[in-house]
């Protein structure tokens, strides 16, 4: 939802329904806006993808599935930005960096034995 600063809502995108489509949600858990093109970064956790909305909300695209490779995801939580733009997300017990258009640069860490 995309509230005022007294709470009204002023735009609600998704519904109570879970799927898996453009603007459908499974437990969307993070979300950040882009620096410099305010477009909004949602971790859909359990679709195991982030979706990417414009300002105005509309979809704009998604990116990643289900799996353990670096341009995959088993249940990303949290999403944040650095100062240079690039995205850093929660997922497969590591911290994985990409491009804002979804291309992976770095794993931080991997799944511990």
């Amino acid at each position: 939802q995309k509230l005022t600063f007294e709470g009204h809502c002023v735009k609600s995108v998704g519904s109570s329904k879970t799927g898996n489509g453009p603007l459908q949600f499974y437990t969307p858990i993070g979300i950040t806006v882009h620096p410099t093109t305010g477009q909004i970064f949602i971790a859909d956790t359990f679709n195991h993808r982030i979706q990417v909305l414009n300002k105005d909300l509309t979809y704009s695209h998604s990116f990643g599935q289900y799996g353990s490779s670096p341009e995959q995801f088993n249940y990303p939580w949290d999403v944040t930005f650095d100062n240079e733009g690039y995205l850093y997300l929660v997922s497969n017990h590591c911290i994985k960096k990409f491009t804002s258009t979804g291309e992976h640069i770095l794993t931080f860490s991997s799944y511990g034995s």
